[in-house]
């Protein structure tokens, strides 16, 4: 939380969330819901990571077709945040003189919940102090963002098609963000091929 306060300016922040797509080749069985959005053939990944770039949670093997916050209410990460031992009881912040819990910081595709906050919708009605807690929300919600960016430029195969089978492909994410982690711990900022 310390990183997100004194680099980003957003205190309380214990990391933020958001959800990637896996190309893969069309499995056989349903191959029409692995389709996404952008009209190609993927699996998802969902990842609540730290400031440091490191994976503190992820979910793997969701259909392309799949909306982030579907992923997220169908996590051990939803249900452990909803249970109140997403954060340990004895971490809070101050501010204004106000004790506050952990969050988690999300895009618009997910729900406001207690434990994970989103920027206020932008209309004509949007207060200056609305746009500047959106504008530091984006800044700090970029940790995940660039995350992404590190794993794939370290495991530069998840840009293309990836071509296993459904199960094998969750393995083998499940085991780059591992390593991923090990790698950014070790400042090891070597990208693979």
């Amino acid at each position: 939380m310390k990183i997100y306060r004194e680099k980003w300016g957003f205190p309380a922040c214990a990391g933020a969330i958001d959800g990637t797509h896996v190309p893969i080749q069309a499995p056989l069985e349903n191959p029409t819901n692995y389709v996404n959005r952008n009209s190609f053939h993927s699996m998802v990944m969902q990842a609540y990571v730290d400031a440091r770039y490191l994976f503190r949670d992820i979910v793997v093997g969701w259909l392309g077709i799949v909306h982030d916050a579907r992923v997220l209410s169908n996590s051990d990460l939803y249900y452990r945040g909803h249970q109140g031992s997403l954060f340990d009881d004895n971490i809070t912040v101050t501010l204004l003189g106000r004790e506050m819990k952990p969050v988690i910081l999300g895009d618009p595709a997910y729900p406001l919940l207690r434990w994970l906050i989103k920027g206020y919708p932008e209309n004509q009605t949007t207060t200056n102090f609305q746009r500047y807690f959106n504008f530091r929300l984006s800044r700090a919600r970029m940790s995940v963002e660039n995350t992404f960016g590190r794993w794939k430029g370290r495991y530069r195969r998840f840009l293309k098609r990836v071509d296993l089978t459904v199960n094998c492909i969750t393995a083998v994410i499940a085991a780059s963000c591992i390593m991923h982690n090990i790698c950014e711990l070790r400042r090891d900022n070597t990208e693979s091929g």
